[in-house]
C-alpha cells in the first residue's frame, strides 16, 4: 500500500469515528492547505479595500494597527491549529465548538460562519468592480457594479461546482499572482524613488497627526484593516476532509498562511506608505494605492498590478465560498439546517453542491443590499469575530482535559495563549461595533444574530 492510500484510511477512520460516512475526495496536499488560507485572508484585497479608510481616520499611523491585529490572529491560528490536529472534520469550527461547549454553541458557530462567509463572498466581488472600473478607465454605474459583482459571484460558483481540485488548482494560481504582485510592486516604487523619483518619507509611520482630536478612537478604529484582512485561516480546517493527512499538513498550513500574510502584507503597508508623495492628495484619491503606483510607475504599470490585485481579489472570494458550502454541509449532515438531505447531498464530482448554491444565493443577496462597504465589511468581520471568540474560550475550558496528541499542541503555552487571544477578540469586537460610525454593523449583526435564534428554535435544536 502506498503511502498517500495509508493517510487517506487514516483519515476517513477520523472521520467515521465521528459517526459519518465519507463523502468528499481527499486531494489537497499540503501547498493547497497553505495557499487556501493565504488566498482567503488575501492582503492585496485586504489592504486594497481598507488603505483609503485608514489614511482618513488616523492617518497613516493607523497602520501600526496592523502588527497589533496580526498578532491577536496568529495566536489564534495556533489555537486553531491544535483543534485541526484533533478534529479533522469539515465545517472546522462548527464541529469544534460542538465538542468544546455544546450542540447550542456549535450551531451558532455554524450559523454565524455560514453568513459571515456570504458576506465575504459579497464584500469581495464588490471590492473588485472599483479595481475592473480602474482598469477599463470607465467609471461603471453603482447598480451595473451590483450585476457585475454578482456574475463575478456565479462564476465562482462554477469554479466550486466542478471540484475542489480545480478550485484549488485556480487558486494557486492566484496565490502567485498574489505575491507577484504586492512584492513586485514594492520593488518597483522602491527602485523609482532609488533612480531619483521621489523619496521616502519616515514622519508618516511616526508621527501622530495633529487631527482628529482625541486621536485614539480614530486609530483604534483602523483595526478593521487588519480584523478584515487576517480572517479566514481557518479554511485549511474547513476543507480537513478534503485534505490528504489533514491531521498534521491543516495545522501547518494554517499557521504558515497566517505568518506569510503577517509578514507581507506588513511590508508592503511600509513600503507604499512611505512611499506617499503627496499625503493630502492621496488621502483624497479615490484608490490611493492606485494614486501611489501611477506616481511612480505610470498608469500603465498600475493597471498591470491592479490586474495582478484582480486576480488575487477573485479567487479569495472563491474560496470563501468553498469554506462557506462546507459549514453549510456539516451542519445539514447533522439535520440542523433547513432540507438537510438537500444540502448534506455530494454530486458525483465530490462537491457538495446545493450549499454551494444555497451560499451563492445569499451571497448575492448580500451584494445588492450592502448600503455602504464599511457596513458590509464590518458585519462580516464582527461574525468571523464572535465565533473565534466562542471557539477560544471553549479551548480554554476544555482544551487541558483532552487525551496528549502527537499533532500540534499548545503545551504549557496554552493559558497564555488562550488568555491574549481572548482578551484581543473582545477588545476587537468593541472597537467595531461601539464607535458611533460602527453602529451600523453593530446592528446588523444583531440582526443575524436574531435570526440565527429564530432559525436555531426551529432546526438548529434538533440532531
Amino acid at each position: 500500500m502506498t503511502e498517500p492510500n495509508t493517510d487517506i484510511n487514516h483519515d476517513d477512520r477520523a472521520v467515521i469515528d465521528a459517526g459519518y460516512q465519507p463523502q468528499l475526495r481527499r486531494s489537497l496536499g499540503f501547498f493547497s492547505s497553505f495557499a487556501i488560507p493565504f488566498s482567503e485572508i488575501s492582503i492585496t484585497t485586504g489592504i486594497f479595500a481598507n488603505f483609503g479608510f485608514v489614511l482618513g481616520k488616523a492617518g497613516p499611523f493607523g497602520f501600526w494597527t496592523w502588527p497589533v491585529a496580526a498578532l491577536g490572529h496568529l495566536l489564534l491560528a495556533l489555537v486553531f491549529a491544535e483543534m485541526a490536529g484533533r478534529i479533522p472534520l469539515t465545517g472546522s469550527c462548527y464541529n469544534w465548538n460542538n465538542k468544546l461547549a455544546n450542540l447550542t454553541i456549535g450551531w451558532f458557530a455554524g450559523w454565524l460562519g455560514i453568513v459571515a462567509y456570504s458576506i465575504g463572498v459579497a464584500a469581495v466581488s464588490t471590492t473588485m468592480i472599483p479595481i475592473l472600473s480602474a482598469i477599463l478607465g470607465y467609471q461603471i454605474d453603482a447598480r451595473i457594479g451590483c450585476y457585475l459583482a454578482a456574475a463575478l459571484v456565479v462564476l465562482q460558483m462554477l469554479i466550486n461546482l466542478a471540484s475542489v481540485r480545480l478550485t484549488s488548482r485556480v487558486n494557486a494560481v492566484a496565490v502567485m499572482a498574489e505575491i507577484i504582485g504586492v512584492v513586485g510592486l514594492s520593488i518597483l516604487v522602491t527602485a523609482a524613488i532609488w533612480l531619483g523619483k521621489g523619496h521616502f518619507h519616515p514622519d508618516l509611520l511616526t508621527t501622530i497627526p495633529a487631527e482628529p482630536r482625541p486621536y485614539w478612537p480614530g486609530f483604534l478604529m483602523c483595526s478593521l484593516l487588519g480584523a478584515w484582512t487576517m480572517v479566514g485561516f481557518e479554511t485549511a480546517a474547513d476543507v480537513s476532509e478534503e485534505t490528504i493527512n489533514a491531521r498534521m499538513v491543516t495545522p501547518k498550513g494554517m499557521i504558515y498562511a497566517v505568518l506569510a500574510s503577517a509578514i507581507i502584507g506588513f511590508a508592503f503597508i511600509v513600503t507604499m506608505t512611505l512611499a506617499i508623495p503627496d499625503l493630502a492628495e492621496v488621502a483624497k484619491a479615490d484608490y490611493p494605492l492606485a494614486a501611489i503606483s501611477s506616481y511612480y510607475l505610470g498608469e500603465g504599470t498600475t493597471k498591470i498590478f491592479l490586474g495582478f490585485a484582480l486576480v488575487a481579489m477573485f479567487a479569495c472570494s472563491m474560496v470563501v465560498m468553498t469554506a462557506g458550502s462546507r459549514i453549510l454541509f456539516a451542519v445539514a449532515r447533522d439535520k440542523r439546517f433547513i432540507l438537510p438531505a438537500v444540502f448534506n447531498k455530494v454530486s458525483s464530482h465530490h462537491v457538495p453542491q446545493n450549499a454551494v448554491l444555497l451560499v451563492t444565493g445569499i451571497a448575492i443577496i448580500f451584494t445588492f443590499m450592502a448600503d455602504n462597504a464599511t457596513s458590509l465589511y464590518g458585519a462580516g468581520t464582527v461574525c468571523y469575530a464572535l465565533v473565534y471568540l466562542m471557539t477560544a474560550v471553549g479551548f480554554a475550558v476544555k482544551a487541558p482535559k483532552f487525551p496528549a496528541t502527537d499533532t500540534f499542541s499548545l503545551g504549557r503555552w496554552h493559558w497564555p495563549v488562550v488568555v491574549l487571544t481572548i482578551t484581543w477578540f473582545i477588545v476587537e469586537i468593541g472597537i467595531l461595533t461601539i464607535p458611533e460610525e460602527f453602529h451600523s454593523v453593530a446592528i446588523a449583526t444583531g440582526g443575524i444574530l436574531a435570526v440565527g435564534t429564530v432559525l436555531y428554535f426551529f432546526i438548529g435544536r434538533t440532531r
